[in-house]
């Protein structure tokens, strides 16, 4: 019942843009010109607070960085500040792709740019979030670099196609 009516707000929307094409757009993001760049700005934010805690832990378990704590203090410290920045960038997220969803999808960078950060999601909370247990404290740091190394690359490919989406 709710999807129809819904689909029946949208067309009846739709009319009056065609009507009235001045009419101000539904969605805020596309009404005012400064909405974009603030939430833009937030969702870059957002970014920053993820890929640097997450470079913090990444770089603790190859063993550049605060050796002299276990990498499970390392990974229960960063865990509230990696977890804040990826609600901040799944909230901002979706609400920048609603500004023009038709065109985002046929941009090849968003497109990589959405599959490297699922995949990086989900490297984080199952490989990374296992080595960073209390269990494998004692162990040589081998497997915990390699990881380490990976989920590096993994979030800087994610940054580097969200910088390319606005240009290809």
């Amino acid at each position: 019942m709710i999807a129809g009516h819904s689909i029946a707000l949208l067309d009846a929307y739709a009319w009056i843009q065609q009507v009235r094409p001045e009419a101000l757009p539904l969605n805020p993001i596309a009404r005012w010109e400064w909405v974009f760049p603030v939430v833009e700005s937030i969702h870059i934010c957002g970014m920053a607070l993820l890929v640097g805690t997450i470079a913090i832990l990444d770089l603790r378990l190859m063993g550049v960085f605060f050796t002299f704590r276990p990498v499970s203090e390392i990974g229960r410290l960063t865990k509230p500040w990696i977890n804040r920045g990826l609600i901040i960038m799944l909230l901002t997220g979706p609400y920048l792709l609603s500004s023009d969803p038709s065109e985002y999808i046929q941009v090849g960078a968003f497109k990589v740019k959405m599959c490297l950060f699922l995949f990086a999601i989900a490297f984080h909370f199952t490989i990374i979030r296992r080595a960073t247990q209390p269990r494998n404290d004692g162990q040589p740091p081998g497997r915990r670099t390699a990881a380490a190394c990976m989920s590096l690359l993994l979030w800087t490919s994610v940054m580097l196609a969200g910088l390319w989406i606005g240009n290809l």
